[in-house]
Parts: C-alpha cells; sequence; structure tokens
C-alpha cells in the first residue's frame, strides 16, 4: 500500500535498498569527477541513466559535504586531495583486499627494473613500498609519483610531460604520448574505472590514449582493480582483460562475476588478506 506519495507504505527494506542506491550512485559521480574533473547534469543524468532532478539532489548532497561544486548546468570537483581523503566510497572499499593487491603488485617487482605507473589513486598506494626495492626506474605521467617519491636518490624517475590536467595532477595530450613511444619499461602497474563483461574503462578519451601507449612500451602489463570496480557505467574502452599479464582483485568480488570471467578465460587472480602469523 502507498499514501500519496506513494513512499511512505513502502517496506523498510526497499526504502533502505533506495538509499543504498543513491550513496553508490553519488560514490560514482564523485569517481567519474576524479576521473574528469567536471561534468554536466544532462550528461550524469544519461550516464546512470536516471532523471536531472535525481542528479541535482546528488549534487545537493555532494555539496554539502563540500566536495563538489555547483555550476550552471552542471558540477565540478571542488578539492581533489580532500575528496580522495574523504568521500565515504573510498573508506568503504574493503581495505585488507586493497592491501592484499597492493602486496601482490610489489612482489611482481624486483630491484634494478623499469615501471610504469599511471596516475591512479590505486597504484599510488604502491609508493611508500617501492624504495625498499631500490634501484629502481621509475616512468609516470603522475605528478603525484614524482612528488612522492622525489626524496629517495636509488629511484631514477622520468616524468613524461604535455598538457597539465589539474584535476588529476597529471599529464596528458600529443607531447606526452611522442615522450612515452620514445621507451621502453618491464613493467607497467595501473587501474581502471570500470570493469564490465570483461573489458576495462576509462571515463576520459585522454587517459585511454596513454594508457594504451604506456603498455605498449611495456613487456608486462598488471591490472589492479578492487572489486568495487565491477561493475556498469563504463563510457570508453581500455582492453578487454585478456590484454593484461596479470589483473589483480581482491576476495571481495562476486563468485558469479568471477564464474564467468574464467568461464571466458580471464586469469583473474584473487588476492587474499595476509592474516599474518
Amino acid at each position: 500500500m502507498t499514501d500519496n506519495t506513494g513512499l511512505s507504505h513502502l517496506p523498510v527494506s526497499t526504502r533502505s535498498a533506495r538509499r543504498g542506491d543513491n550513496t553508490a550512485r553519488q560514490q560514482r559521480i564523485l569517481d567519474l569527477l576524479l576521473e574528469t574533473g567536471n561534468a554536466t547534469i544532462d550528461a550524469l543524468a544519461a550516464h546512470f541513466d536516471v532523471s536531472r532532478m535525481t542528479i541535482h539532489r546528488d549534487a545537493n548532497a555532494l555539496a554539502q559535504q563540500g566536495l563538489v561544486e555547483k555550476l550552471h548546468g552542471g558540477l565540478a570537483l571542488r578539492n581533489r586531495t580532500a575528496t580522495q581523503k574523504t568521500v565515504s566510497y573510498r573508506t568503504a572499499l574493503a581495505r585488507e583486499g586493497k592491501q592484499a593487491i597492493i602486496a601482490r603488485a610489489i612482489s611482481l617487482i624486483r630491484p634494478e627494473q623499469i615501471l610504469v605507473l599511471d596516475d591512479s589513486t590505486t597504484v599510488a598506494e604502491m609508493l611508500p613500498l617501492l624504495p625498499a626495492l631500490a634501484p629502481l626506474t621509475i616512468i609516470t605521467n603522475a605528478m603525484g609519483v614524482i612528488q612522492a617519491l622525489a626524496p629517495y636518490p636509488d629511484l631514477r624517475l622520468i616524468c613524461l610531460g604535455g598538457d597539465y590536467n589539474r584535476p588529476r595532477n597529471a599529464f596528458f595530450g600529443l607531447i606526452c604520448e611522442q615522450a612515452a613511444q620514445g621507451l621502453h619499461a618491464n613493467t607497467m602497474f595501473l587501474s581502471t574505472s570500470v570493469i564490465h563483461d570483461g573489458t576495462a574503462f576509462q571515463n576520459n578519451p585522454d587517459i585511454i590514449k596513454i594508457k594504451r601507449i604506456l603498455m605498449e612500451i611495456c613487456d608486462q602489463t598488471v591490472l589492479l582493480v578492487d572489486s568495487s570496480k565491477f561493475r556498469k557505467g563504463g563510457l570508453y574502452r581500455l582492453a578487454g582483460l585478456d590484454a593484461f599479464d596479470h589483473v589483480l582483485t581482491d576476495a571481495q568480488i562476486r563468485p558469479a562475476i568471477h564464474e564467468k570471467l574464467k568461464t571466458a578465460g580471464i586469469s583473474l587472480e584473487i588476492c587474499q588478506p595476509d592474516d599474518g602469523p
């Protein structure tokens, strides 16, 4: 039964589910803004297949948290660093599972190797562990990587310049791409926005271009994707999962998704937390 609003007599579980859907969508809006910096209301409504009014409500909720700024017809990320630190979706991720992914990624590195690191927040969690594996050469388009590793003299750093993207604190564009094409590396560690039906997606075509070029100059590629990335919503195709030498995820991945990928011949490695002695 319902009253005039159509809501008051909904089961509590249904109302809770709807609130959960709103929270999840707001988290995904922030995820997208971390990629693009800004987006229009119309584009977000189309992307998430909801009404413009729904996106306006999401934008109001995020603005009240100080995470976005509402513009005429759109919204923009207010502070990338603050968002990464405070937004609820980051704390909602299974922390132990993500640490297990990072630990497995680090185990693939040997001293004196040449590594490529992308500008993703997942790969950024590897940075504190890299000095112990020096000497290493690091190639990146991410200023955050350079800033974090600059104090360590045994880490040789090669920064790909180009057009600076402030929201991502990284370089993109033709100059960046041409610089990458003249290099070679042993292993690239990267992440992506969404995994859907065995394909990795990003929400920005400029990011796609540099990631693909960097993948091509490496002997092997390692994709780090926690279980929250396995969902719908991808926009630009990066590559099929079979294009990566290692695809690392955590134990929270849904069994149905894991089984589907396994049946498709995708080599997906489930990283288990280290429970210690």
